[in-house]
């Protein structure tokens, strides 16, 4: 076999199984949150309650604002990897990038009826800036992550609550659309919860990752996947290992010196909207530092080879990550809602996170199933076909053969070469 083609398929697999493990934090959030509708049962006993909790902080510490943080780094790495293949092969990229986008945009507001927490349509919006900055330098490219990641404006808000005694935060908007939602999706019928997520639903999204400074982290991240990509890290394994040593040990050093003043923030005097912003903002530093620990660990960690062949369960779960993200809430949400099986009324966090593990082992298993057979999952076939305006694309395996690999966005799935007729 060509080395370089089995480079190519391994460099897929740790970016494939990487973004696998992210969407299976996903998922057990989820299950924990009940698809954002966090009501939960009130005469558990108390040693359930304590489990409860246990599992709660124990799944949120991992997973919380971590998960969501290695997809948008993973996007901006794929961004980079199919932008440069469509310049390499003479294709204007800028309006079949911009289209792309916008076909995913339909499938989250899609998405978004049935799941008010979809996070597809906020990555299709995002995703638009890196078009026109797609060719600044690497150093002005560094910049702007920088100041992204340090969410300058909540920075801001943040440091007149903790210096201005006069200063007064307001009532976040999206709390009162949360909590119109709730009660629907307690006592109202799909169509209710439906019509619900048509408008409110969306715009409780949006506000939400507007005022809580998550638009300014997942675009930050996007840049810094787009500069990993630019970098070539994937095709130098040597200086993967040095960047990904690095970004774990700048994740520890961060995570010991901010993590600590998060759990002192109840000390400093700050109350309820005080403690929630300022809390808001320390958290997601924090978040950060885990999440770098998380794909440099990663990373390293895939470099031996008995770890690696169970992390390569997780490449099938990676490659239709579209598929997978789309389909949880559709068997989650009637399971938890009240017009379904309302499970919320009788699954605490401990239960409702082994809901979450019998979906992945199911998705996983059918990932796997289905990858024998077919070259792409079903919506990445579909966001695919739609991209190119024909649905003349292969979809069942054809025999392997050594033509160059590329990646795709979000899925990171091999394209083949009839992409060069364009």
């Amino acid at each position: 076999m060509n080395p370089e083609v089995s480079q190519s398929k391994s460099r897929i697999k740790v970016v494939d199984a990487l973004r696998g493990s992210a969407l299976l934090g996903i998922l057990l959030l989820h299950s924990i949150e009940h698809w954002d509708f966090y009501n939960n049962p009130t005469n558990s006993p108390a040693w359930l309650q304590t489990l409860d909790k246990i599992t709660h902080d124990t799944a949120f510490f991992l997973y919380g604002g971590k998960a969501y943080a290695i997809f948008a780094l993973m996007f901006g790495l794929s961004f980079f990897i199919i932008l440069n293949s469509w310049s390499a092969k003479g294709i204007h990229f800028r309006g079949k990038f911009f289209w792309r986008l916008t076909i995913l945009a339909i499938f989250g507001y899609l998405h978004g009826i049935i799941y008010c927490g979809d996070i597809l349509l906020t990555i299709a919006l995002l995703g638009i800036p890196l078009v026109f900055l797609y060719k600044l330098s690497n150093r002005v490219l560094t910049f702007f992550s920088i100041l992204l990641l340090l969410q300058i404006p909540s920075l801001w808000h943040v440091s007149q609550i903790l210096f201005s005694n006069s200063y007064q935060p307001a009532l976040p908007f999206h709390w009162g659309l949360f909590s119109a939602l709730q009660e629907v999706f307690t006592n109202g019928s799909f169509a209710d919860v439906a019509a619900i997520n048509t408008w409110t639903g969306q715009l409780m999204r949006l506000t939400w990752v507007y005022e809580t400074g998550r638009y300014l982290q997942m675009a930050g991240l996007f840049f810094i996947g787009l500069l990993i990509g630019r970098n070539r890290l994937f095709e130098d394994s040597h200086a993967a290992i040095r960047v990904s040593k690095m970004a774990v040990l700048f994740g520890i050093l961060g995570f010991a010196v901010i993590f600590p003043i998060k759990l002192q923030l109840s000390k400093w005097g700050l109350k309820d909207l005080e403690l929630y912003y300022v809390e808001n903002l320390v958290a997601s530093y924090c978040n950060l530092t885990q999440t770098a620990i998380w794909a440099g660990g990663f990373y390293l960690i895939y470099q031996n080879l008995k770890v690696q062949k169970i992390l390569n369960l997780l490449v099938p779960y990676g490659r239709m990550s579209l598929t997978c993200y789309a389909t949880q809430a559709l068997i989650g949400i009637p399971l938890f809602y009240g017009y379904g099986f309302a499970l919320y009324q009788y699954l605490g966090a401990f239960f409702s996170i082994m809901i979450g593990a019998l979906i992945f082992t199911i998705q996983c298993t059918c990932a796997h199933f289905w990858l024998k057979y077919f070259i792409y999952g079903p919506l990445e076939w579909v966001w695919r076909s739609l991209t190119y305006f024909t649905f003349d694309i292969p979809f069942l395996k054809q025999p392997f053969n050594n033509k160059e690999l590329t990646v795709d966005i979000i899925t990171a799935v091999p394209e083949k070469q009839w992409l060069n007729k364009e």
